[in-house]
């Protein structure tokens, strides 16, 4: 128990230099720092009990591994030895598939880019896909297994083992989708076009989007078609493609401002495509041309004549200039400085406008 300002511990009897599980069980929720290397962190992944502990090893490495080959220093090695100590805590019989699911995600591209100054979202995306690839590769016929041997056996349930499971076969096939061959491709098909549920279905969508082609544009009308009368599900079909890593994702997204569907005067709606471009897919938002920053600043105008307090949420992207790569802050700054001189424009963004351009943080 560490209760005074020092404490030194020693333990006798030890043969070999251990690796250290500290705070097991989440017990203090503080940034430990410590002499251990990284080379423990992969014990941990791989072997830990302490599950918590695993899965904040595998959250660190997955980030150092991810942004070193951003920063052009990949270490090829550890993300090798990274593939198989992820295979090895997969194999581990005693772990719940909710856990082995939440082993799978690794950290977002919104994460990363607030662990490196001056942040390229678009490095960062194309780096944690070398990393899924390489783990999908790897790791593709134990994702295989998990994903052929965890079928719902029967009806649908909502009980928390079923969930699990559903989760940890939908991780396995959005991993497996980061390696576009046409085994995976036709793997993710059967999977969209088996699905009994909601969950299922739009997670077989989201790996045919990973994937791209006609196969997901059939898919995306089929989902529509099946869900076009259920509001929520269809917010959902609206965030999933405003989420499009492809290069096209912008023009995708302006086109469904356009679409039937869309309403601008519906919160809800705009959220799933507005804002969930602008936060939940950086790579495409935070596009060189600086086009994403500018069409957000449109959509924040033309919101904010209906509704000041939802335009005012659309702000926050763009207020995290200082965080970004120079060239990307400059343009996003100037979308800033648009937007504030524009007229009429409501307390609500006026507010939080004026705060972005004067506060660098």
């Amino acid at each position: 128990m560490l209760d005074v300002p020092q404490r030194h511990i020693r333990i006798d009897g030890v043969d070999r230099a251990p690796v250290l599980s500290a705070l097991r069980g989440f017990s203090a929720p503080v940034i430990l720092t410590g002499t251990a290397t990284s080379e423990d962190a992969y014990v941990l992944l791989a072997a830990d009990p302490d599950l918590f502990n695993r899965w904040e090893a595998g959250q660190t490495l997955a980030r150092d591994l991810i942004l070193a080959r951003a920063r052009s220093t990949a270490n090829k090695a550890g993300e090798e030895r990274f593939a198989e100590a992820m295979a090895r805590a997969l194999e581990d019989q005693s772990a719940e598939p909710a856990f082995k699911a939440l082993l799978l995600t690794l950290p977002s591209e919104s994460d990363l880019a607030l662990a490196w100054e001056g942040a390229d979202p678009a490095t960062i995306h194309d780096s944690r896909d070398a990393l899924r690839e390489r783990l999908a590769t790897h790791l593709s016929g134990v994702l295989g297994r998990l994903h052929d041997g965890l079928r719902e056996p029967g009806p649908f349930s909502a009980d928390a083992e079923a969930a699990g499971r559903r989760a940890l076969r939908n991780a396995a096939l959005e991993l497996l989708a980061a390696s576009p061959s046409e085994r995976n491709r036709a793997r993710a098909r059967r999977h969209f076009e088996a699905a009994s549920n909601m969950t299922d279905s739009i997670a077989g969508l989201g790996a045919l989007m990973l994937l791209g082609g006609s196969d997901f544009e059939a898919a995306l009308s089929t989902f529509y078609q099946r869900w076009k009368n259920e509001p929520l599900v269809i917010d959902k079909w609206f965030a999933l493609q405003a989420r499009d890593p492809g290069e096209g994702a912008l023009t995708r997204v302006i086109g469904l401002t356009r679409h039937p569907d869309f309403d601008a005067k519906n919160p809800n709606r705009l959220r799933a495509l507005v804002q969930t471009f602008a936060g939940a897919n950086p790579a495409r938002f935070h596009d060189r041309s600086g086009a994403g920053y500018r069409f957000l600043a449109d959509q924040i105008l033309a919101v904010d004549a209906i509704n000041p307090m939802t335009a005012a949420r659309l702000v926050e992207p763009l207020g995290g200039w200082a965080r970004f790569a120079p060239q990307l802050g400059r343009l996003m700054r100037a979308q800033l400085a648009r937007l504030a001189a524009a007229p009429g424009l409501s307390k609500n963004v006026l507010e939080l406008l004026t705060r972005a351009l004067g506060d660098p943080e």
